[in-house]
C-alpha cells in the first residue's frame, strides 16, 4: 500500500519554482518568476500598517471584509461592465491560485472534462488532476502570437469539457485574445453548456489591444482576478472571484473555509487602497516601465536567427518558439551562463521548443546583460 494518495501520481512539481530556485545562484540574472519587480504602491502599505495599528488583526468573514468585496463589485460593474454582482456573490481568497484551486475543487472531480489552452499556466493542469478531473488540450500555435483560431475551436466544441479555463492576457505567451475571439469562444460554451473560468489578473497589463470580460454579457462565468501583479502585491497573497450565481459561490465559498478560513485581516485593509488615484497612478507608471522592457526584448529577439514570436499585448512574458531545440536543454544551457528562463515544455506540448521570459522583474539593464548572454549560447 502506497503511503501517497492516488492524486498525486499526475501531478508535478512547479518548473517555475524549480527554475527560480536555481536563479538565486550568484550572478544570475533571473528571467523565470511571474512578478513584477516593483514595489507595492505606497497608500497601500500604509493603509495595510493602520489597520495593523488599528488592531485588526483577527479573523475577517470567510468571504472577506465586507468595505473590500463592496469595492470589489464596484469595480466589476465600472470597469468591466459586469453587472448583477453583490458584495455576496464575491469571495476573497489568498490569491489568485487559490481561489482557482477552491473553483476546481468545488466544481470538477472524478470522469470531468476541464478544458485549458495549450501551453497554459503550468498551476491549471496540475489543479485539475488534483480535483481528479481530465484535462482537454486545446491546441494554440506561435505563428498565430498563441490567439485561438479555427482549431481551437473545433476542439472545444468536441472536447465534452464541463469547465473551460480562459486567461487573458495570457500566462506564458502575453497574448491578447481579441474581444470577437472570445465572443466565439464562449458561443460554444453556451451552446455546449460549458461553464466558463475567466482568470483576468493580468487585465491592466495590456500594451495593445484592450480587455474583455466574459462575464459582461454571458451568463455561466466565473471571473478571478488578484492585486497580486495590477499592484505588485505577490507577496501579500489576495485574489478573489466574483459569480452571479449565487449557489455557485457558496460551494466554492465551503472550500475556502474548510481550506483557507479567510485571507489576512490587515492586507485586505491594504487592498482598499488600491481602488484610490494614488495606486492607479502607480500602476500607470508600472505598466509604462513595462511597456518600454517589453519592446526592448521584441527588439533583441529580433535580431536572434530562427525564432518566431509574435509581440505579445499584454501581461509580461514573451514566449518565442526557437526552431529545432530542446527547451530543457537551452534552458539549462543558458542557466549555466548566468540566465534563468523557464523551459516550455511546461506549459503544454504547444510549449515544445519554446522558452518563457519574464521581464517584470527585470529593468533594461538587466535585461541588455542577459541577451548579450543569450545571443553568445544561442
Amino acid at each position: 500500500m502506497s503511503l501517497f494518495a492516488a492524486r498525486m501520481r499526475d501531478v508535478k512539481p512547479s518548473a517555475t519554482f524549480r527554475y527560480d530556485a536555481a536563479a538565486k545562484k550568484p550572478g544570475v540574472i533571473n528571467l523565470t518568476i511571474g512578478r513584477p519587480g516593483f514595489d507595492t504602491p505606497v497608500v497601500i502599505k500604509e493603509a495595510a500598517k493602520r489597520a495593523l495599528d488599528e488592531g485588526k488583526v483577527h479573523y475577517t468573514p470567510s468571504k472577506g471584509i465586507p468595505e473590500l468585496r463592496e469595492a470589489i463589485a464596484a469595480k466589476l460593474e465600472r470597469e468591466n461592465n459586469i453587472k448583477g454582482i453583490d458584495a455576496d456573490r464575491i469571495v476573497v481568497s489568498g490569491g489568485g491560485k487559490q481561489i482557482l484551486y477552491c473553483i476546481l475543487m468545488a466544481l470538477a472531480g472524478n470522469g470531468d472534462v476541464v478544458a485549458i489552452p495549450n501551453p497554459s499556466w503550468v498551476s491549471y493542469e496540475a489543479q485539475i488532476r488534483l480535483a481528479g478531473a481530465e484535462v482537454a488540450w486545446l491546441k494554440l500555435n506561435p505563428e498565430a502570437g498563441f490567439i485561438p483560431d479555427d482549431e481551437f475551436l473545433t476542439a472545444l466544441e468536441s472536447s465534452k469539457a464541463k469547465l473551460l479555463i480562459l486567461n487573458s492576457p495570457a500566462n506564458p505567451t502575453g497574448a491578447v485574445f481579441p474581444e470577437r475571439v472570445i465572443k466565439a469562444i464562449l458561443e460554444i460554451c453556451e451552446d455546449n453548456g460549458i461553464y466558463v473560468i475567466s482568470d483576468e489578473v493580468y487585465e491592466k497589463l495590456i500594451y495593445e489591444g484592450r480587455h474583455y470580460s466574459p462575464a459582461s454579457e454571458y451568463e455561466n462565468v466565473i471571473t478571478v482576478n488578484a492585486f497580486s501583479k495590477t499592484y505588485s502585491m505577490t507577496g501579500w497573497r489576495l485574489g478573489y472571484c466574483a459569480c452571479a450565481d449565487r449557489a455557485v459561490i457558496d460551494k466554492i465559498e465551503i472550500v475556502h473555509q474548510q481550506s483557507l478560513s479567510c485571507c489576512t485581516s490587515f492586507a485586505q485593509y491594504g487592498a482598499l487602497a488600491s481602488f484610490t488615484k494614488d495606486a492607479e497612478d502607480a500602476m500607470a507608471r508600472m505598466i509604462e516601465e513595462l511597456r518600454a522592457r517589453r519592446d526592448y526584448v521584441m527588439e533583441r529577439l529580433n535580431e536572434l536567427d530562427n525564432i518566431v514570436c509574435e509581440k505579445p499585448g499584454g501581461a509580461f512574458y514573451v514566449f518565442p518558439y526557437i526552431r529545432d531545440v530542446d527547451d530543457y536543454e537551452l534552458a539549462d544551457r543558458l542557466l549555466s551562463r548566468g540566465v534563468a528562463v523557464i523551459p516550455g515544455s511546461a506549459f503544454g506540448t504547444q510549449g515544445r521548443g519554446c522558452i518563457r521570459i519574464s521581464y517584470g522583474g527585470a529593468d533594461l539593464n538587466m535585461l541588455s546583460q542577459a541577451f548579450d548572454r543569450m545571443a553568445e549560447c544561442m
